[in-house]
């Protein structure tokens, strides 16, 4: 897996991933339409966290790295980077998740964000 710096930028609809090279931030790929459910900002995917075993991490796939066989997952303000061969599933970038580890293997289900919205009857 190669190490580096990298960012997410996400606004007007597109997406950029940027690495840090000489102190700079330049463009790495092209600029692609962003994922449902990404909402725009900067987002320091270089501060992610490996997971820890026997813990479940909740919140929404902002960039699968087919390259560096990894997908960064954003779980409040922190973000966790996850292996994507000790995931029993396929991410996608944009999906809200739950990813729980049990030793060297994780399951991923999507998350029922349904179940948290207060429903009014009238």
């Amino acid at each position: 897996m190669v190490t580096q710096k990298l960012r997410i930028v996400v606004m007007n609809g597109q997406k950029i991933i940027q690495a840090l090279v000489n102190n700079e931030w330049e463009t790495t790929g092209t600029i692609k339409k962003v994922e449902e459910g990404i909402k725009p900002g900067i987002y320091n995917i270089y501060l992610a966290q490996k997971p820890e075993d026997k813990k479940q991490y909740e919140g929404k796939i902002l960039y699968v790295d087919k390259e560096n066989e990894v997908f960064y997952q954003q779980t409040g303000k922190d973000f966790i980077v996850h292996q994507i061969n000790a995931i029993n599933g396929k991410p996608v970038a944009g999906n809200d998740v739950v990813v729980e580890y049990d030793g060297e293997k994780a399951n991923i289900a999507q998350n029922d964000s349904l179940k948290k919205k207060r429903v009014l009857k009238i």
